[in-house]
């Protein structure tokens, strides 16, 4: 049985194409509105579960104090909760933060319109609590890791990936405990990655003969930019020069069936050596390797993207498939029920960067309409407790 071969994938491929504006205050309010109803959904049909699974989720999201305040209004907690989002975006307006600059901001701006922002910011909220526990259940552990990968790394997605048997960047270096580890000769353009870190926050990248000569220069770097951490020194690997400079997300969700694709999305049209400066987003049907639509639902910043690229065939996305989905199976973790593999085409095929929990990204496919909520409802995932 092929992995695209289940409701949820076909549901995907179409999203461009639901008949409405995205991002208005229409748009907005009715994705709110469906992770609230999604909430009492698992309150009433799950009470024992639900109710132990919010107070984890916000203890680690808000902390035990607030925490314990939400639980208190646990029949109101989803207004509750969007009052507290009201007030971080009224704050935002005064102070900048993470979704007003920095790696990846493109894909949490808020809409130009005051109101469909902050009803934005309480649907991104909302649809991880009320999402997560859909195709995760209630896990602490998982709760956790959708603030902070303490155990899912880039060494446990490198692992993860190898048994899968999927290009990797080569491993150039190691800096830990203050100290570099080389692997391989220091001879090539490379990238420093925290170990622990996403988005691309503190990635680093380095050419051979102009910004280091020697090992002793990589040491100095990381001396002044990487005390404290640990980070991978892994070579620079290049796209297909046809595509330019890329990524493609891989989500696939482990089920009673077997794992699954759920969505193949590229983005690209990059400012910057990284494809977190994208200005495009397209989604990738993986069977035939052909870009269907644009991704102009995802956030407000890609509603108005151009699509030159829709109707051109990736190839290779078909093998980059099938190895996330080998890698998805090589993992043990219950919990870990969707991952977002972040890969690239290069002229001799698809390399792998890493892997990550979606429990940011699969919310808003959950959320993108009710029949796909409706469908994400029905399907068996594959966690067990």
């Amino acid at each position: 049985m092929k992995s695209t071969d289940w409701p949820l994938y076909q549901k995907c491929l179409n999203m461009s194409s639901v008949g409405r504006e995205f991002f208005t205050v229409y748009d907005t309010l009715l994705r709110l509105s469906l992770t609230i109803l999604l909430f009492y959904y698992n309150a009433v049909t799950k009470p024992f579960s639900f109710y132990a699974y919010t107070f984890m989720f916000n203890h680690t999201w808000q902390g035990i104090v607030l925490a314990c305040v939400l639980q208190f209004f646990y029949p109101i907690m989803p207004f509750f909760m969007c009052a507290i989002e009201v007030c971080k975006t009224i704050k935002s307006l005064f102070v900048t933060d993470w979704k007003s600059e920095g790696p990846g901001r493109v894909f949490f701006v808020r809409p130009n319109n005051p109101i469909a922002a902050v009803f934005w910011d309480c649907y991104l909220q909302m649809s991880q609590l009320s999402g997560t526990f859909v195709y995760a259940g209630a896990s602490k552990e998982m709760c956790e890791h959708t603030w902070y990968d303490h155990k899912t790394t880039k060494d446990f997605w490198r692992d993860a990936l190898t048994k899968g048997k999927a290009r990797l960047p080569r491993e150039m270096g190691t800096w830990e405990d203050e100290k570099l580890s080389v692997h391989y000769p220091m001879n090539c353009d490379i990238i420093i990655k925290i170990t622990d870190s996403y988005l691309g926050i503190g990635d680093k990248k380095l050419n051979y003969g102009e910004d280091y000569k020697t090992v002793a220069d990589i040491e100095k770097i990381c001396q002044e930019e990487y005390v404290g951490k640990k980070a991978l020194v892994l070579e620079m690997v290049r796209p297909k020069p046809s595509l330019g400079v890329h990524s493609i997300d891989l989500i696939t969700m482990k089920t009673k069936r077997g794992v699954k694709i759920l969505h193949a999305l590229l983005w690209t049209d990059c400012t910057t050596w990284s494809s977190h400066s994208t200005r495009a987003g397209y989604v990738v049907d993986v069977e035939t390797e052909t870009i269907v639509s644009p991704a102009n639902w995802y956030s407000p910043f890609f509603k108005t993207q151009k699509i030159p690229l829709v109707g051109t065939k990736l190839n290779g996305l078909k093998k980059a498939a099938e190895m996330a989905v080998a890698s998805h199976e090589a993992i043990d973790l219950h919990w870990l029920t969707a991952v977002g593999w972040d890969c690239m085409i290069m002229e001799e095929g698809p390399v792998f960067f890493e892997g990550n929990f979606a429990a940011a990204r699969t919310p808003r496919r959950i959320f993108h309409c009710f029949s796909n909520m409706m469908e994400f409802i029905r399907t068996d995932f594959g966690y067990n407790y």
